[in-house]
């Protein structure tokens, strides 16, 4: 055998050892898992049959943390939202007591470019969407990305010596740095929209009125990002049937070095309105459909301090 029958082969073992150390699989050669094989069999299936968003179905919805959440079809596509992980730039202290778990899904989005909303790498996703705009569609589920701005200071001491390199920069639109770009996405699936807004600015630009006043769930930033004043702003402009708090202090999960407040204080406010409809949620899953929500106003459903593990 020449060296030239020998090249060919030699790349096809080194392609092979690529993808066994790089892609995101959880199997060893040394024993079989007993586990279905992670590829993308799954997606050529609902390729195929394809589906509809706004057909009415069970929607699941699973609270990771933060900003995290994993969103399940009815036909069993599975969406996750901002996994996070802690800085490694040495700016910020830790944020978090572990690492986020490497979770199977089949679409990883990233709603913006900060460590608590961008570990894509964490959970094992057949395809990662970082802050998509436009739109993408499979099988039963649609996201529509909407481009935006990050909440940001205008009067911050940008010159602070105190402060992270981070703010040493521009944050605030229209010369911005990238990472204070924002992409508010919205999933549609079971006859739902469900709009994650990320770290966005309060008032987004008015052109993208028209897509947020038809959500029928709001995940919102609740205190740490996003006022209480601003919170009820924006659910009273939106009018949503359902609102979900994230990216607040979670015990267990979150470090009381991270500077994240817990958002029972908005949700006990919330309890006190006429008519108020707030469900303290006993786990960290949640499963809706539109026939529940049918006739809610501004509903409030809080994790409180229930996240998933794995």
């Amino acid at each position: 055998m020449g060296p030239k029958t020998l090249a060919p082969i030699i790349l096809f073992v080194l392609l092979s050892f690529t993808c066994g150390t790089r892609a995101q699989q959880s199997g060893r050669s040394v024993a079989p898992s007993p586990s279905p094989a992670w590829n993308d069999n799954s997606l050529m299936t609902v390729q195929k049959t394809r589906g509809e968003p706004d057909r009415p179905g069970d929607v699941k919805i699973e609270f990771y943390g933060h900003d995290a959440f994993k969103i399940t079809s009815p036909v069993g596509l599975t969406v996750l939202t901002d996994p996070w992980r802690n800085d490694s730039t040495g700016d910020y202290p830790k944020w978090f007591l572990t690492e986020f778990p490497a979770i199977r899904v089949d679409i990883v989005l990233s709603t913006h470019a900060h460590f608590d909303h961008d570990a894509v790498e964490r959970p094992k996703g057949l395809m990662v969407l970082q802050r998509l705009v436009g739109q993408f569609r499979l099988g039963d589920v649609e996201i529509t990305g909407l481009a935006d701005k990050h909440k940001c200071d205008p009067t911050a001491d940008h010159k602070a010596e105190s402060a992270p390199r981070l703010f040493h920069t521009e944050t605030c639109p229209p010369n911005n740095v990238i990472c204070f770009d924002n992409a508010i996405q919205i999933i549609e699936t079971g006859g739902l929209r469900v709009a994650v807004w990320g770290d966005n600015r309060p008032v987004p630009d008015p052109s993208l009125d028209h897509d947020l006043r038809n959500v029928d769930v709001l995940i919102l930033p609740v205190e740490t990002i996003l006022t209480r004043t601003e919170v009820d702003a924006i659910v009273r402009k939106y009018d949503p049937k359902a609102v979900i708090p994230a990216h607040y202090f979670v015990k267990g999960l979150t470090t009381d070095v991270s500077g994240l407040d817990s958002a029972d204080g908005w949700v006990n406010e919330r309890g006190k309105v006429p008519d108020a409809d707030v469900l303290r949620l006993d786990s960290a899953e949640l499963t809706l459909n539109a026939a529940e929500l049918k006739g809610s106003h501004h509903r409030v459903y809080y994790f409180g301090n229930h996240f998933e593990k794995k």
